[in-house]
């Protein structure tokens, strides 16, 4: 042996072995680094990885078989020791490749340690998010801050992955696959996973990983990148346990941009994630998590991940329906996207994108919402929508339903998706609807629960505590959306923000330019709100003529803001009828009226009278 291990030496083995292990991994940094930056494919990684494995050996090879003399390169066998170049004493170079190759060691269990994520990010483009000072209003001050001590062991939040992609396009992609990871996580039960709204509130923010974790109340992160180019696609992610800072898995999955690839994967990290809080924790769940791909379709997919986004903030919802029409032109038996456009269909009739009427947008809420049961039995945003219309047909006259049944069809929605947020709402709202104080009250607060930034659960929210005496939380809870970037300042709660007497939040809201921008007498309008039993009449022409002669303008909320001061014709929705404000229009023919045709008061007698209704011989009744 140590005869072998002399003649190794002599031949230089070790040395040209380090040379070799040194210049190779600077050569793998450089290449990783320049691939994306030079926007090369994603296979050039892999051939310098295979050329400077397979060159290994041949360098070890000429080195054993040939030594480097003054006169040149000579076989080993024909060289005397004394006239070797290499074989002379060298312990400078020896120690330079020694300490290299700790060096590199050390970074490579480093690297490890840390996860491919945050170098990529940082060599990429993306965002890196260790050692940055926290943002004050995440931690003081923010709404459900969680305490030094987190409860929950198994709970986790899924932050938006970063687009990596050559031409920084995709983030709608990106975005897309992390929250279908998070909708696969959801039916784990014994995980507690974080909102899509709460994790996606970090987007783009210089915000430290520990920090979130804090704000967001749980223990495990998981965090990734998505590089989509051609028809390749790679998709990072690792799971990070913040109680340490250590990392329990992480993985890169290359593979060729199909349909069927992006759901693999996507279980394949749910499973994996599962598996390592398993091991971590001594949870029992199963791990093999399957779930059906809802098309085979890739470009009809990627035309739903970009409508989702539109649809979850209600905006653009025109742009939405276009998307959902090419999807569905693609793969006519996807699911998912009719019982988007079944939604879409009624929002932009409410939300003014669309010019059809009513009834039109029902037909076709309520057609491409079967297709979509037609296709998925269980489809709980379908059910939840066709509940919807009905809701909506009662309110505005349109039809007459049984309350009970659309009050059961949220329910079915919600057992089959506890976390749909959508149907949430909209059975809140029912409730709203009936004068059920205590339903409307838990059904908001589950929604806040799951989707604390999902705006029409927000605005809701706070119309109904508006209605409930609650005007101080009211006037935060405004405060704070407007802080947080919402602008949707015509949902303001006047009848709170009178009564506290903020004036001037009160005429900047009404003076919107959807509302009442260039009338000239909001000042007006605030005052016959301070007193409610006055004579407002010819206020109330006044501002409908306004209304007439800009019919751009959202005419459904000015008749709203209209009734408190004595509009009792107005035929549209108002969600916050049991607002004190809305007292006078409570004793008028026309709140009778409306309770009578819309169903209300048949579920009344059925199922009793709210607290703030009673009964009055057989067929009237009287609400404070």
């Amino acid at each position: 042996m140590n005869k072998i291990l002399t003649e190794l030496r002599r031949r230089n083995i070790f040395r040209v072995a380090g040379v070799y292990a040194l210049v190779g991994w600077l050569l793998m940094q450089i290449v990783s680094v320049m691939t994306p930056a030079l926007a090369l494919p994603d296979w050039v990684d892999s051939f310098f990885a295979i050329v400077l494995l397979v060159g290994f050996p041949l360098a070890i090879l000429l080195t054993w078989a040939f030594e480097m003399t003054p006169e040149g390169v000579k076989r080993t066998e024909n060289v005397g020791t004394e006239k070797s170049v290499t074989a002379k004493p060298a312990r400078t170079l020896d120690y330079i490749i020694v300490v290299g190759l700790v060096l590199v060691a050390g970074l490579v269990i480093w690297q490890g340690m840390r996860g491919p994520i945050l170098r990529q990010a940082q060599d990429e483009g993306g965002v890196a998010t260790d050692n940055i000072t926290p943002h004050p209003e995440l931690i003081e001050g923010s709404e459900g801050a969680m305490s030094d001590q987190i409860t929950d062991a198994a709970s986790i939040a899924v932050l938006p992955f970063v687009d990596l992609s050559p031409n920084k396009d995709q983030e709608y992609f990106s975005d897309g696959i992390a929250e279908e990871i998070l909708n696969v996580l959801v039916r784990v039960e014994a995980l507690s996973v974080a909102s899509r709204t709460s994790s996606f509130q970090f987007k783009g923010r210089d915000i430290g990983i520990p920090e979130i974790a804090q704000v967001l109340k749980v223990r495990h992160v998981l965090e990734g990148s998505v590089r989509k180019a051609g028809d390749t696609l790679r998709i990072t992610a690792q799971l990070i346990d913040t109680s340490n800072d250590r990392h329990l898995w992480s993985q890169t999955y290359d593979r060729p941009l199909t349909a069927e690839n992006i759901f693999i994967i996507q279980d394949e990290i749910a499973t994996a994630i599962v598996k390592a809080l398993s091991d971590t924790l001594g949870m029992t769940d199963a791990v093999d998590i399957k779930v059906a791909a809802p098309t085979e379709n890739l470009t009809a997919y990627d035309l739903y991940l970009k409508a989702r986004p539109l649809f979850q903030a209600r905006t653009d919802l025109d742009k939405a329906d276009a998307l959902l029409i090419r999807a569905l032109e693609q793969d006519p038996k996807f699911a998912r996207a009719w019982e988007m456009r079944a939604a879409v269909q009624s929002l932009m009739n409410e939300y003014g994108y669309a010019d059809t009427t009513a009834a039109e947008a029902d037909r076709r809420s309520i057609a491409f919402a079967d297709r979509a049961i037609a296709l998925v039995p269980k489809s709980a945003t379908a059910i939840a929508v066709k509940a919807k219309i009905r809701m909506d047909a009662n309110q505005t006259f349109r039809g007459t339903y049984d309350y009970e049944d659309i009050i059961a069809d949220f329910k079915k929605a919600l057992e089959i998706e506890p976390r749909n947020a959508s149907a949430l709402t909209w059975l809140g709202i029912t409730y709203i609807n009936i004068g059920a104080d205590g339903l409307a009250s838990q059904t908001f607060e589950k929604c806040m629960e799951y989707e604390p930034f999902y705006v029409p659960c927000a605005i809701n929210n706070y119309t109904f505590w508006s209605a409930r005496g609650g005007d101080k939380r009211v006037l935060n809870a405004f405060r704070d959306r407007l802080g947080k970037g919402g602008s949707d300042v015509e949902d303001a709660p006047y009848g709170a923000l009178s009564r506290l007497d903020e004036e001037l939040a009160f005429m900047m809201a009404v003076n919107g330019s959807n509302l009442f921008g260039g009338w000239r007498r909001s000042g007006e309008l605030y005052q016959a709100y301070k007193n409610l039993d006055g004579d407002h009449q010819d206020l109330i022409r006044d501002a409908l003529l306004f209304a007439s002669q800009n019919p751009d303008r959202d005419q459904s909320i000015i008749a709203e803001l209209l009734t408190p001061i004595g509009y009792f014709e107005n035929k549209g929705l108002v969600y916050d009828i049991w607002d004190p404000v809305y007292k006078n229009y409570r004793q008028s023919p026309q709140f009778k009226t409306r309770i009578k045709k819309s169903a209300v008061y048949d579920y009344w007698r059925e199922h009793g009278f709210p607290p703030q209704c009673k009964p009055v011989g057989k067929n009237d009744f009287v609400c404070d």
